[in-house]
């Protein structure tokens, strides 16, 4: 199966599926990834310099540039991405035993960012909705209810822009946020606000997430208004939006890359650059929600409220 499609302003091609991920008016072919052999355990990653290396209590990913000049993206467990020099060629190989629909989970998530970082574009760790013509972003971890927000939205009448990954152009005055994504890949025990956001339509993907498909956003890219910082509440205490001066907003930022583990100095200062714009010009906020569910209602008109304050 062949899929085509846009994301993050890439044109994507990969010979397997992608599901509903991007925008399909497809004008450009930037990338191309094909599958190659299994990959079989134990076979170390060729020699080079280490550009990226995570690892908490065990490796998650490594990026290796060989003398050559190509790369090779490891997500330990999963699959390796050999990267031609250019960026324009990758290869895939799956871990042997891996679910087979972790390629489009990976490639949607994991490589796109990882090129949009090599290409010179800082990539967050955060979803966006539309309201309106106004873009709404939610950075955070893994778990802390990025995808969850933007599904609230959804439910009240927002369209998706992207979610996991947030690529924000920042050189001019009003930051624009590109499209990416539609699909919302959420968590278990929120089945009933996943159906007011897509009428009850759904699939689960590879590894085990309940998936959603809203409308997506109409717009290339969408002016960004706000960015929230998810901090859900289980105390009994009200929804309340919590704007941030310039210096917290900054850290609350930089905390949140959709890659850790940089070694690349030119990445390091790029990503510091373009969060300290969007610091400067942007409201952040912490979003201080009663985490259902049952979730609260009115939370679009609760959050512009307070941003147009």
């Amino acid at each position: 199966m062949m899929s085509q499609t846009m994301l993050y302003g890439l044109g994507i091609e990969t010979d397997f599926d992608l599901h509903d991920a991007g925008a399909s008016d497809l004008e450009k072919t930037d990338v191309r990834v094909r599958t190659g052999p299994d990959l079989q355990t134990n076979v170390p990653q060729p020699s080079g310099e280490r550009l990226l290396d995570f690892e908490t209590n065990e490796p998650w990913y490594t990026l290796v540039r060989t003398a050559q000049g190509d790369l090779h993206f490891r997500v330990h467990g999963v699959c390796d991405y050999l990267i031609s020099s250019d960026f324009r060629d990758v290869e895939l190989r799956m871990n042997a035993g891996v679910e087979r629909g972790m390629d489009g989970v990976m490639t949607v998530g994991a490589l796109v960012s990882l090129l949009l970082y090599l290409k010179g574009t800082s990539v967050f760790h955060g979803s966006a909705v539309d309201v309106g013509g106004r873009g709404i972003a939610f950075v955070g971890h893994s778990g802390q209810g990025k995808t969850t927000m933007a599904t609230l939205f959804c439910a009240e009448g927002a369209s998706v822009i992207t979610d996991d990954v947030l690529v924000v152009d920042s050189a001019q005055m009003r930051p624009r946020i590109r499209r990416g994504s539609r699909e919302l890949r959420l968590r278990s025990g929120i089945e009933e606000l996943a159906d007011r956001a897509a009428g009850g339509a759904f699939r689960v993907s590879a590894d085990a997430r309940r998936v959603i498909a809203p409308r997506h956003s109409d717009a290339a890219d969408v002016p960004l208004h706000a960015i929230v910082v998810p901090t859900p509440t289980r105390d009994g205490s009200p929804m309340r939006f919590e704007r941030l001066g310039e210096k917290d907003a900054l850290l609350a930022l930089l905390g949140f890359p959709r890659l850790m583990g940089w070694r690349d100095q030119s990445v390091l200062s790029r990503v510091f650059k373009d969060a300290s714009v969007l610091a400067a010009r942007v409201p952040v906020l912490l979003g201080h929600i009663p985490w259902g569910p049952p979730f609260p209602e009115g939370i679009t008109t609760a959050l512009l409220t307070t941003v147009d304050a």
